[in-house]
């Protein structure tokens, strides 16, 4: 997935500036005469081009409405100055012939030859970085508005899904000409009205999605620069198309003004740290009816997969579970809420995710979200705000604020099955404000140990958490359908089909029950692939009392050697998740005696995972206790590692020495000896 980033920053001084606008400009409505004035006269002398727009609509309610609501949330917004394209210009026809070289193709050698391009002439340019933003209150003229106006009622009104949609509907998602701040404004939103007017949304008995796909196809030639050439200024649509490549947040908005200027409903999301990885991410929504429809701005054969792998419940055969805490919409208009709204809270107290009005928190459109409320520690005086941390990389990382009632805090709409931390923000800087916490998958509160006398083995086998999925596929596509057959007898006769594992498979442990309601004592594990790839192979039966207890005496019928790095069979069958063992076979299977007669109640399972604990390479465990505090460094072995005596019910963390070029070190907590990564 790909990596968020705020696209331009504003000052301190200008969030002083907006700070004391919009607190004036949101205690009023917008039909509050003395509050669009206020707006006006901030224009300086651009207000003779507003007052254009103004009287141009004055015979037109529901346009001038439009022009008001685009006026009202002008503060705030800003382009990057044009004169950066003039500048840059040199530089894209160099891209274009690099590109042409590589026959527009992305790869390691073009990346590495883009990188050292933008290099030197940035160097040489040194204007580059000293361009000052351009309030769109300020320099918008009175044509570009009026022809955004015009344009954006024409497509709404052509357009099959949106045109019974609300005004407010579509103020907010059709009707603006700015999809993100720094954009430079041009007529882009015009010259996608050309190309496919018509086309596209205007002819009944068709399917809203299907012909997204067919519009997203046309634009199928613009992909991912696999973060190659990250400072590229990007900042129109007609350079993003000379580029052909760049990150999530550029085709974004480019869907964004593509799809609204043929009057679709459109907005770009984005979660600003995962629950459970590294990195953040932008995608976009349509919106129909007040519901929003989410989808991969890159062409992807399973481009409508959000709502469905964004859920904090499932996991996603590709690329393994996702947890989010948060997800916010970019927006034109102005959401005035939480620290940015208090005008005693000083700007350099405010993180930069909230120091950013222009969003508004969407979390329930993808999960269930819960309000919860902690107690705090060692306020600071005059402290009214604090914030709820995820982690991100190598701190954590703001994603949500509460308002200090006292000495607790409620946070609202958070994401379940998340660590989080809540903090204080001072200066720039984190002071932790409670103790870290696992929000479970039912929205219950649980806390962490550091209790150092009480303590367990810790097995592991590597450091980088969630993402390791897609990097394990081919292990759970090992074990993916694979049957157990049960029999009395060492020859497999008269016996039967027992459990069957399902079709898609995760890096965790899995449990199924059984309904097989037979005594057996033979197994026979039938593998797809001819390929032993287990870290954990578990039967369980119940006792006379009814508790469900693990067979213990599991041995292998055919025996099989030890692995090049050492892993024995025996691996599959301990109690510890982290170890394990692969090898291809001759056969088709595997077979299992038990060692006396049980009726099995279920069966648990995990696929062999892959090491990433490198020989020569000393890995450094920590936990948590008001700060991360080390517990040993093991030496990695190409299979699992062992720390002794780690405390129990920790939160904990396995870094790796080479913190830049390997940042993928994630919390995560020991239960049952298996480690869950968050």
């Amino acid at each position: 997935m790909t990596k968020y980033k705020r696209f331009l920053s504003v000052s301190i001084s200008t969030i002083i500036l907006l700070l004391s606008i919009l607190v004036f400009t949101c205690c009023r409505s917008k039909n509050d005469e003395k509050a669009f004035n206020r707006v006006l006269s901030l224009s300086g002398n651009n207000r003779t081009e507003l007052e254009k727009v103004l009287k141009h609509y004055e015979n037109d309610t529901l346009k001038l409405q439009a022009a008001e609501f685009l006026i009202m949330n002008m503060p705030g917004s800003f382009a990057q100055n044009e004169e950066i394209i003039d500048i840059c210009t040199p530089f894209y026809n160099d891209y274009d012939s690099l590109a042409k070289e590589y026959g527009y193709e992305m790869n390691a050698e073009r990346g590495q030859k883009i990188d050292s391009l933008w290099y030197s002439f940035s160097n040489r340019h040194s204007k580059l970085h000293g361009l000052s933003f351009q309030s769109d209150l300020e320099n918008i003229s009175a044509e570009q508005l009026i022809s955004e106006i015009d344009l954006a009622f024409k497509a709404w009104k052509e357009n099959i899904y949106s045109r019974d949609c609300s005004f407010e509907e579509f103020c907010e998602y059709i009707l603006p000409y700015r999809r993100i701040n720094g954009l430079v404004i041009d007529d882009a939103r015009k010259t996608f009205y050309e190309r496919h007017h018509g086309n596209y949304f205007t002819q009944p008995g068709k399917d809203m999605i299907d012909e997204s796909d067919s519009l997203l196809y046309e634009y199928s030639h613009l992909t991912h620069s696999q973060f190659w050439g990250t400072r590229i200024p990007i900042l129109t649509a007609s350079t993003f198309e000379h580029l052909r490549h760049g990150l999530c947040e550029h085709r974004c908005w480019y869907n964004s003004l593509l799809f609204s200027s043929l009057g679709m409903g459109v907005a770009v999301d984005f979660v600003p740290a995962w629950g459970n990885r590294n990195n953040n991410h932008t995608w976009n929504v349509l919106i129909k009816d007040g519901k929003s429809h989410a989808f991969e701005a890159f062409w992807d054969n399973d481009r409508w997969k959000y709502k469905r792998i964004y859920n904090n419940k499932t996991f996603d055969y590709d690329w393994g579970r996702f947890r989010l805490a948060k997800v916010y919409r970019h927006s034109f208009k102005n959401y005035m809420e939480g620290p940015i709204s208090d005008r005693r809270v000083q700007p350099e107290d405010i993180p930069g995710l909230f120091k950013n009005f222009k969003k508004k928190d969407v979390s329930h459109e993808y999960f269930d979200t819960i309000n919860i409320t902690i107690p705090l520690q060692n306020i600071p005086k005059n402290t009214r705000y604090a914030y709820l941390c995820a982690w991100n990389f190598h701190d954590w990382q703001p994603v949500q604020w509460g308002k200090i009632e006292k000495d607790k805090i409620t946070f609202q709409g958070m994401g379940k099955d998340v660590v989080y931390l809540p903090c204080y923000f001072e200066n720039g800087s984190l002071i932790y404000a409670g103790e870290s916490f696992l929000l479970n998958a039912e929205g219950m509160i649980e806390t962490f140990s550091s209790d150092t006398t009480d303590t367990e083995n810790l097995y592991i086998k590597h450091y980088a958490g969630a993402p390791l999925h897609y990097g394990n596929k081919w292990n759970n596509i090992s074990i993916e359908q694979t049957s157990v057959y049960g029999s009395l007898s060492s020859s497999f006769s008269g016996g039967d089909t027992i459990a069957l594992f399902p079709d898609s498979i995760e890096i965790y442990n899995k449990k199924i029950d059984f309904r097989y309601d037979k005594p057996v004592r033979y197994i026979r594990v039938s593998l797809p692939y001819r390929k032993v790839a287990f870290s954990n192979l578990a039967f369980y039966y119940k006792d006379p009392a009814g508790e469900e207890k693990k067979i213990e005496t599991i041995t292998l019928i055919h025996p099989l050697d030890s692995t090049e790095n050492g892993e024995i069979t025996d691996y599959i069958f301990d109690e510890y998740i982290a170890t394990g063992y692969r090898r291809e076979l001759d056969r088709e299977h595997i077979d299992i005696d038990l060692g006396n007669e049980y009726t099995i109640t279920s069966v648990c399972f995990a696929p062999y995972f892959e090491a990433g604990l490198k020989k020569e390479v000393n890995f450094e465990l920590f936990y948590w206790n008001n700060g991360w505090k080390s517990i040993g460094k093991e030496a990695g072995s190409n299979k699992h590692v062992i720390f002794e005596n780690v405390p129990k019910n920790a939160l904990f963390i396995l870094k790796h020495p080479d913190r830049n070029n390997r940042p993928g070190s994630r919390p995560f907590i020991y239960r049952n000896n298996e480690v869950l990564w968050h």
